[in-house]
């Protein structure tokens, strides 16, 4: 799944809660028998720090004002309990296995000898001792409906629909890698002639504004840094958001969008045919520091429930990934011990849904739950005509299965801007939200960013699972996904409808019109 992050967002600018718990005895884990039942929907009227945006995701709805899942609170009231271990599989791009955030996080597959170059434990993978990489050395890829169109695969109508988004996405990428290029040569120039006047390496608003130019042509350059500024108000801040949008943009067209490529020809398999399994290796790190997805989303599991084992399975490259590669990523999962898979990608053509959908439904035999991203489309997801493959109804009303939990996002205002603009949303298939927008976690050499995206609020509620599962060992995938749904924070607030100007009740844009949360969660478990 490719995401924009807000700060990009930015800059293409330019151009009652009511819970009901029932009374019933368990195990009990927390001290209190009621859950959040009131929430002060009045809006935080102070900015968050930079502190406590780093950690409003974790922060507690009616402490805060914030739409957090509680976790401070739970640990403040956690009783000790013997806990049993929680595997959590990561099926995203590769991590920095190396980041100092995650140093005894990762699960061992104990019945296998590293790097012998024999399948010691017989499970049809060499050497995998961390998970796998089932994308080899590759790492740009095109979006799917290029590939069917590359391939001539697929119904008319999917052909026409998959011409139809490509004449204009492939126009419009273009016409942004220009725009982005052009503003970022024009505020570079600036910076450094303003710099090099100023006598200084970065320059802020104050700065600008009190300097006085020595010619006609310094004149034109402080003009041209001071409507960029309006955006970005520092030089450094602003060449990064500009390269950035450069660097998206320049994926999008020279890779996403290229009927020509063929970056499957390094891994060497035939990605059409399902029981060619012989490909990839055991090394599901990053292949280079921009492949930092399966980090952040990893460090987000590892930050709210640092117990989970976490098994990394290196599956999306940059561009959208192939259901083969997916599905076999899920069964790896469910084959090696892993009780939560957390899936934050999706795409809107899945020429072979049915292998997905097959592994799906064997994860959902040996009880494993699956956690999947909603999708950064700002769309309703009930609208037929709108897809975010994998999903658990195959293009039908009712579910097939019952461990597959989607997820979309939310922004930390408990006001009418609480679902983020990008979120794709369903009465009928988004099942909750979660925090999702401006999330702090680890990013490749040892560094920490804000991202967002639902690929941000699926790992929010994997690690919600976690927590559940580790703590009540004895419930089913199916068991789970209903206490996450029934212990939802439910609030009674109209909010803007992503996509439109418009309004709806929050209860109406997901199944149970509610925000995870861990707290109530816990609170739910022991009480049925």
């Amino acid at each position: 799944m490719r995401f924009i992050p807000p700060n990009l967002r930015l800059i293409a600018r330019l151009l009652f809660v009511a819970l009901m718990l029932q009374s019933c005895s368990s195990a009990r884990v927390l001290s209190e028998s009621a859950g959040i039942k009131g929430v002060d929907l009045s809006p935080k009227k102070e900015a968050l720090t930079d502190a406590q945006l780093q950690q409003w995701f974790m922060a507690d709805p009616a402490r805060d004002s914030v739409a957090g899942i509680s976790l401070d609170r739970v640990k403040g009231q956690l009783k000790p309990k013997k806990t049993k271990p929680v595997v959590v599989a990561i099926v995203d791009s590769g991590v920095d296995l190396d980041h100092e955030g995650f140093s005894g996080k990762f699960w061992n597959n104990e019945d296998e000898i590293a790097a012998n170059g024999i399948d010691d434990d017989n499970n049809g993978f060499i050497d995998d001792i961390l998970g796998y990489n089932f994308l080899g050395e590759s790492y740009y890829e095109q979006m799917e409906y290029v590939r069917m169109l590359a391939r001539g695969v697929g119904s008319k109508d999917e052909l026409e629909r998959a011409e139809n988004i490509h004449s204009k996405e492939i126009v419009k990428a273009q016409e942004n890698k220009s725009q982005y290029k052009r503003l970022y040569e024009l505020a570079k120039t600036a910076i450094d002639s303003l710099g090099a006047d100023l006598n200084k390496p970065t320059i802020d608003l104050s700065d600008l504004e009190q300097y006085t130019p020595s010619s006609a042509f310094m004149a034109q350059q402080k003009a041209v840094l001071s409507q960029l500024f309006v955006y970005v108000d520092e030089s450094d801040g602003l060449l990064k958001e500009l390269e950035s949008g450069l660097a998206y943009f320049s994926e999008r067209y020279d890779y996403n969008l290229n009927l020509n490529l063929n970056a499957r020809e390094v891994v060497g398999d035939d990605p059409y045919t399902l029981n060619e399994t012989a490909y990839g290796n055991a090394n599901p790190s990053i292949r280079n520091e921009d492949e930092s997805h399966g980090t952040h989303v990893a460090g987000i599991i590892s930050t709210i429930a640092p117990f989970a084992e976490l098994m990394i399975l290196r599956t999306v490259p940059a561009g959208d990934e192939y259901d083969k590669d997916v599905a076999l990523a899920i069964r790896y999962a469910v084959d090696n011990g892993a009780n939560i898979i957390n899936c934050s990608f999706g795409k809107s053509f899945s020429p072979k849904a049915e292998w997905v959908w097959e592994a799906i439904a064997y994860a959902n035999e040996k009880g494993v739950l699956i956690v999947h991203a909603a999708g950064n489309d700002g769309k309703n997801l009930d609208d037929t005509t709108t897809r975010n493959f994998p999903d658990d109804h195959q293009g039908k009303q009712e579910e097939f299965v019952s461990n597959f939990v989607s997820v979309g996002a939310l922004t930390p205002s408990l006001d009418q801007g609480l679902v983020a603009d990008f979120s794709n949303y369903g009465a009928s298939n988004v099942d909750l939200f979660a925090p999702g927008d401006q999330i702090y976690s680890f990013m490749p050499n040892n560094g920490y960013e804000f991202q967002g995206g639902t690929s941000m609020a699926a790992p929010v509620v994997s690690a919600v699972a976690a927590w559940l599962k580790t703590y009540f060992p004895k419930k089913s995938a199916a068991e789970i996904k209903q206490i996450l749904l029934d212990s939802s924070i439910r609030l009674p607030l109209d909010v803007i409808v992503p996509g439109t100007q418009g309004f709806k009740p929050f209860k109406d844009l997901s199944k149970t019109g509610g925000i995870v949360n861990l707290y109530n969660a816990l609170i739910y478990a022991q009480q049925h």
